[in-house]
């Protein structure tokens, strides 16, 4: 599996061949269709460990006892760590689904909108503590996992970033934006208040009645 997804995300899954494969590994073809009946199998099975990897590592961190804010941290660090070590399987994960048969890619499909699901519950959660702030918890854990995956395109093994210095750049990037703070938390409340305000305003000619508005 490993020899395949290194193949497949150097040279394509079209372009890869069984061939290919079997001589990386130093088995004969013969061998190989011992353990994978075919390229596709093979593909198949590189989705369902990356989707493992993810699934499992995510749980972990769902029902740990940690706050919603430490949580989305673990999920960003974990999802850096996960796409720099993994980068084949990964890449492969990311560029690939469009060669799945239907079957296995709406299946692939539905686990993913769930591990979206899960991300994005724990956002919610911190909403509802105060510690989070965002009005559409949706599109911040689509920002969040997107610049996270996006990593398999660009991350260089030689440069000089490791996965702490990147997962902890994102962090500091993404919490300017949603961490609730002290000031954040004024700014909500007296724009709250001056949104009832602006409503009360709209309300009162109704409060009043009509008699009184002609007076």
């Amino acid at each position: 599996m490993t020899a395949a997804a290194d193949l497949f995300r150097q040279r394509g899954y079209r372009a890869a061949t069984l061939d290919d494969i079997a001589r990386a590994v130093g088995v004969s073809k013969p061998t190989l269709y011992g353990y994978f009946r075919s390229k596709e199998e093979l593909l198949a099975a590189i989705f369902h460990r990356a989707m493992s990897l993810f699934e499992r590592d995510l749980d972990a961190i769902r029902t740990s006892g940690d706050d919603p804010v430490t949580k989305l941290r673990r999920v960003i660090r974990f999802h850096v760590g996960a796409v720099i070590a993994e980068r084949s399987f990964l890449a492969v994960f990311f560029s690939e689904e469009a060669n799945l048969p239907p079957r296995l890619s709406r299946a692939i499909r539905r686990r993913k909108a769930r591990y979206d699901r899960t991300v994005r519950a724990i956002v919610e959660a911190g909403v509802r503590k105060g510690t989070l702030k965002t009005t559409n918890p949706r599109l911040l854990v689509f920002a969040m996992l997107g610049m996270s995956n996006w990593l398999y395109q660009w991350y260089d093994p030689a440069g000089e970033w490791d996965a702490d210095t990147i997962a902890a750049g994102f962090i500091a990037l993404l919490e300017s934006g949603y961490l609730a703070t002290p000031r954040t938390r004024q700014r909500d409340v007296a724009e709250t208040l001056g949104r009832i305000e602006r409503e009360l305003a709209g309300l009162a000619p109704l409060i009043r009645g009509p008699g009184r508005r002609r007076r």
